[in-house]
């Protein structure tokens, strides 16, 4: 690795006829004087730093970019915005030297002059640590020798300093405190009487038209719509035995995007949005959702599940619809569920995008080629969408779990306006046609348990309620369950005649509960911390606090937890084993990991962040079967217990032995369009499996104003 970064001691840097101040991230030659962007400082930075050494294109990848991958086309645009701004009047000469097949190398050799020092030596430094978001506050070590070890001892090289000038360039977001919370009422009015499923709501740029997929309540199949929200009619696009779901818009709201869904095959196509041109093919995708703007005739962005392999897990992605060429724009996290695409500036040329996280969403900016990525906000709910508001320069969302209106300014870079809207809500899909109005639709589903015996292949309606229910257990003769009450979960105890009860602990913010029916123990997972109760008293027997985020927990044999926490950079998973008797912990000896059960004494199953099922043997101390999965309809979900291994896509249940020729043997499948299975569990009583499924049903296209 090669260093990328300067001392806060360097005042600036002498080549050729220009003076480079790392501080303001300027150039001069004494007439003229440059701003640079981020992504040249950095490069720039680079060149100098490693001005002794060809750098190859894979060195850019790995120490500039940051990244696995970086498309040829990126580090060519960058490569000559780079040489264009190392031009002058001044200096006409080359700055920039290309070494056919090799790579690139910087032909001056830099004069480093440091604060209160004058330093005519040409200092050169020493390969070591990129910069990346999980160095800032690393302390950079020189490991260069000879004559390059000598000039290094002058100066301790400090990551942060240019992260902290990256970050703050151009979009720096406010530290201030939140805004006030406004409570307004709202009034709701109808936008279409038929009745079916509306989904997927995507508002044109101009505002003007709405973008949609509905369902009529007898039909079978999603068509495609196109509201003109102004005269209200409507166009539609769609056939027998094939679904039609939005994609997104053109920039200039002229074309639609949208793909089209026929058993496992997904094509992406666009059409004029007035419906008078004949559809054009553009490209394969998955069948899972997908979100894209076309930026313009031949350029089209989208979020791209399937990054590193993991189809829960997306990046952004730019096409060219000419050639057929991509190039992956942003890089996630491999513990995320990765990036999607919410909004593109084109007068700012810029891409908001949400980074979801296993805690939290993150709010992003960055520019088509992914070189300038900055943080702009963090929220505890999803951002499922969000819409530019151009007169305001202001990006607008709406939090559907608390029902309230989110406005980021632009012009701030900060949360200025946060509006909570009174009354009876549940909404799902929505667009925000500004702070005052949004289109939406009401809730679509409902969230039940069901049972499902896998000797005689029957599933069963076990709870049905108006609630949002998960992580049911059978518990003795009833059953325990996490209700949805706002923000908040609660515990709740369902008796065998239905009866419903608070189980005793109050609500909270709960991620999860499990239940041993051999030591009649309860246990309770947080975000960051897990709590375990004698069940029959509910007093506390141990809580586990972790620096990081839990991502799931189980109850192992022999009176033990097993979980997984993914470190506070979110970027490495560990799984630990604790004892519940003696208080000790121990690590599983694997990395990037997402869930830990045990199927017998010596048995450990896990599931990696690579969507692999391996069988741990920890007498022998080694991964013994690896099973590969299919890919996630909604999400992967397991179920252990009984010495027995279920898995699930979203859409199947899979039995699992590690032993056979082919170790997944489906055993029951829902129907796709009406169902998804969330969660799934083996219940300690009936050895039945319990599953958290979701059902669409009817709803409805609405308008909501916002009342002053």
């Amino acid at each position: 690795m090669n260093e990328v970064s300067f001392s806060r001691k360097v005042k600036e840097v002498h080549f050729g006829a220009w003076v480079f101040d790392p501080k303001t991230q300027t150039l001069s030659d004494g007439e003229v004087e440059r701003e640079l962007e981020p992504l040249l400082f950095k490069l720039l930075s680079y060149f100098i730093i490693n001005n002794d050494q060809v750098i190859t294109r894979q060195n850019l990848v790995d120490d500039v970019w940051c990244q696995n991958y970086v498309d040829d086309n990126a580090i060519n645009r960058a490569i000559s915005e780079l040489r264009k701004i190392l031009k002058s009047d001044k200096q006409r000469g080359l700055v920039l030297k290309t070494h056919y097949r090799k790579g690139y190398s910087f032909v001056f050799e830099p004069i480093i002059i440091y604060h209160d020092q004058l330093s005519t030596e040409t200092q050169h430094t020493s390969p070591d640590i990129p910069f990346t978001q999980n160095h800032i506050n690393s302390a950079i070590k020189n490991t260069g020798q000879g004559k390059r070890a000598k000039s290094i001892k002058a100066v301790t090289f400090i990551a942060g300093a240019l992260a902290l000038m990256l970050i703050g360039s151009q979009f720096t977001p406010s530290v201030e405190s939140a805004p006030d919370v406004i409570e307004k009422p709202i009034e709701e009015s109808v936008l279409s009487w038929i009745e079916g499923r509306y989904t997927l709501l995507n508002l044109s740029p101009d505002k003007r038209q709405l973008l949609f997929a509905f369902i009529p309540s007898d039909g079978e199949n999603y068509t495609l719509v196109v509201k003109d929200l102004n005269t209200g009619y409507e166009k539609r696009l769609g056939e027998e035995q094939v679904n039609y779901f939005p994609v997104g818009w053109s920039v200039d709201s002229s074309t639609v995007y949208y793909r089209i869904v026929k058993e496992d095959t997904c094509q992406v196509w666009r059409l004029n949005a007035d419906f008078n041109s004949s559809s054009e093919y553009l490209f394969p995708c998955e069948p899972a959702g997908l979100s894209g703007i076309g930026v313009d005739n031949t350029h089209f962005i989208y979020s791209k599940r399937g990054y590193r392999n993991k189809d829960e897990l997306a990046a952004l992605t730019s096409r060219d619809l000419v050639s057929g060429e991509e190039y992956q724009i942003t890089s996630p996290n491999l513990n995320s569920y990765g990036d999607n695409l919410l909004a593109y500036i084109p007068e700012k040329e810029t891409i908001i995008f949400e980074r979801l996280q296993f805690d939290t969403s993150e709010l992003y900016m960055t520019d088509l080629d992914g070189g300038n990525q900055v943080k702009l906000y963090e929220a505890e709910n999803r951002i499922w969408a969000l819409n530019y508001d151009r007169s305001k320069n202001m990006l607008v969302w709406l939090d559907t779990v608390e029902s309230k209106v989110y406005g980021y300014s632009l012009t701030e870079n900060k949360l200025s306006n946060v509006t909570k809207l009174l009354g009876n809500i549940n909404y799902a899909s929505y667009q925000s046609v500004g702070l005052n109005e949004f289109l939406t639709v009401s809730y679509p589903f409902l969230q039940d348990i069901y049972t499902y015996d896998p000797t005689t292949d029957q599933l069963t309606e076990k709870i049905k309620s108006p609630y949002e229910d998960v992580f049911a257990l059978d518990v003795q003769d009833h059953t325990i369950l996490l209700r949805r009450l706002g923000n908040k979960l609660a515990i709740k105890k369902i008796s065998s005649d239905g009866q419903v009860s608070q189980l005793g602990l109050p609500d909270g913010q709960y991620t999860g509960i499990s239940y041993d029916k051999e030591q009649d123990q309860l246990l309770v997972q947080y975000q960051n911390k897990i709590e375990v109760y004698d069940y029959g008293s509910l007093s506390l027997i141990a809580s586990v606090v972790v620096d990081g985020i839990i991502i799931s927990s189980e109850f192992l044999l022999n009176n033990r937890i097993g979980y997984v926490v993914l470190d506070e950079q979110k970027v490495r998973s560990r799984a630990y084993i604790y004892s519940l008797e003696d208080s000790k912990e121990t690590k599983l000896p694997m990395v990037n990991l997402r869930w830990v059960g045990q199927l017998n004494e010596y048995q450990y199953v896990t599931l990696s962040s690579d969507d692999k099922v391996l069988l741990y043997d920890a007498k022998k101390g080694e991964v013994s079967a690896t099973v590969n999965l299919p890919k996630a309809l909604y999400k992967h979900s397991e179920a252990i217990g009984n010495g027995l291994y279920y898995h699930s896509d979203g859409k199947s249940i899979y039995r699992v032995d590690f032993y056979a020729e082919e170790p997944l043997t489906e055993i029951y499948s829902v129907d796709a369009s009406k169902f998804v299975i969330q969660n799934l569990r083996i219940s300690e009583t009936s050895g039945q499996l319990l599953l958290d499924i979701l059902e669409v049903r009817q709803n409805q296209l609405l308008k909501v104003k916002v009342l002053d």
